[in-house]
């Protein structure tokens, strides 16, 4: 593995596991009457999940099965641009 890919799977892992305990947190909340601020809670900031304005490597967030139109996304925080693309990035169906 080079030593590119090794940061990105690191930085990868980072971001999913700070989305795990966001979801986590929120599903407690949600057990506590938590309702939509915990279910506010299971976005991650878009340093957290390295977001950028512009596609990175063909990939784009128009494409990824977490992004919804017009500009958001279930799991980045804030305006999210149909263009732009983050780690947790995934294919959409």
């Amino acid at each position: 593995m080079t030593e590119k890919a090794g940061q990105l799977g690191s930085s990868r892992r980072k971001v999913l596991l700070s989305l795990t305990g966001a979801a986590a947190l929120a599903g407690g909340g949600l057990l506590f009457g938590g309702g939509d601020a915990a279910q506010a809670q299971t976005k991650v900031s878009k340093e957290q999940a390295q977001y950028q304005d512009s596609p990175k490597d063909g990939h784009q967030c128009d494409g990824c099965s977490f992004f919804e139109k017009p500009n958001a996304c279930k799991v980045v925080e804030g305006d999210i641009s149909p263009e732009g693309w983050c780690a947790l990035w995934n294919k959409a169906a």
